[in-house]
């Protein structure tokens, strides 16, 4: 029998395979839905299909072509929050929603019985960030762009934000049955004492934070720097992971990307929390779990990326990609002690006040 419990969402998702557009179908359905005559070209993604659209004219969009198993208030969810987003905070740069020919903001597609909803946004032409060097000056401008439209996003709500979501970091707990996945023994003891952490210290706590929408997804290759003025953050992409959780946790995705290597991880993800403190002022409650969470989203991303590889391994070198620099990460924060690591981070946004 079919139930929509939380683990049978979830757990649909996780064994869910992307759909298997070709870019030629990819470019009929552009045509067919949005009058948009374009070459298309398949973008990598971990769940859905994303392509670019390239027009004779010179313009470009993303097509996304969802997962069968997502839902249409997560569609609509995501189409809305851009929406109040470019209406709150309009030099935010961020994607906009295109209609289709009929209106809507969201069509879909049969294959093979299956429907995946359909959506186009504008593109927003940049480098990755992963291919440039982030210093701390600009991981303090990440960390105050994520502080913006977290403020931008405050007061936003909708019935698909609390949908579950195979990334939202509150729902970790339910990740244990996959640690049997994580071959190493010693990095399965790290991955079991971190998971422990987050039952025990963290998740009892993060029903008293503050709660609100949240991108939940600032890694490097969703933020893109302008290809002329390459010191200029030219956008922040991929909403696909949005959800209504803990703000902090927002902060820690982001801040687990930026660990350094080598004996003082937390020296690369200070600048970013302190840029962020300084638009958006951390409780020191958030504070104090911010470090613990870091390490619950680099288990996440070792936990998720390891079944789903099984799974999928065609898409293996995609999904190990972050696995492998979430091991590394997890295993460089390893010697970290909790006190320090707050007495840290309380000084370096002592050190940029909120302006």
């Amino acid at each position: 029998m079919k139930t929509d419990s939380p683990a049978s969402i979830i757990q649909e998702i996780l064994t869910t395979s992307p759909p298997a557009f070709t870019n030629s179908e990819a470019a009929g359905i552009a045509a067919d839905i949005y009058g948009i005559h374009a070459s298309a070209r398949l973008l990598v993604s971990e769940r859905d299909q994303n392509f670019k659209l390239d027009t004779g004219d010179g313009q470009s969009f993303t097509l996304k072509i969802s997962n069968h198993a997502e839902k249409l208030d997560v569609i609509d969810f995501q189409n809305q929050a851009l929406i109040h987003v470019a209406t709150r905070a309009a030099s935010l740069p961020l994607p906009r929603v295109m209609p289709a020919l009929d209106g809507q903001l969201h069509s879909s597609v049969e294959r093979a019985g299956k429907t995946h909803f359909v959506r186009l946004l504008s593109w927003l032409d940049g480098t990755v960030i992963h291919d440039s060097v982030v210093d701390a000056e600009l991981a303090g401008r990440m960390g105050q762009l994520l502080a913006r439209l977290d403020g931008a996003l405050s007061g936003f709500d909708h019935p698909g934000s609390g949908l579950p979501l195979l990334w939202d970091m509150k729902r970790a707990a339910g990740l244990a049955d996959l640690v049997i996945h994580i071959k190493e023994p010693d990095l399965r003891k790290v991955v079991d004492k971190t998971l422990d952490t987050f039952i025990t210290r963290v998740k009892p706590v993060l029903g008293t934070l503050r709660t609100q929408v949240i991108h939940n997804d600032m890694n490097p290759g969703n933020v893109l720097m302008d290809r002329k003025h390459t010191d200029k953050i030219a956008g922040l992409i991929d909403f696909g992971d949005m959800t209504r959780s803990p703000l902090i946790i927002d902060l820690a995705v982001a801040a687990a990307y930026q660990l350094h290597a080598g004996d003082d991880p937390l020296a690369g993800a200070l600048p970013m929390i302190a840029g962020y403190h300084s638009v958006e002022p951390l409780s020191e409650t958030e504070m104090e779990l911010l470090t613990d969470l870091v390490r619950t989203r680099l288990i996440t991303s070792l936990l998720i990326g390891s079944y789903r590889s099984i799974l999928f391994p065609e898409n293996r070198e995609y999904l190990m990609i972050s696995y492998r620099a979430a091991r590394g990460a997890l295993e460089n924060l390893e010697n970290l002690q909790s006190d320090e690591a707050f007495s840290r981070i309380c000084r370096a946004c002592a050190d940029r006040p909120a302006s």
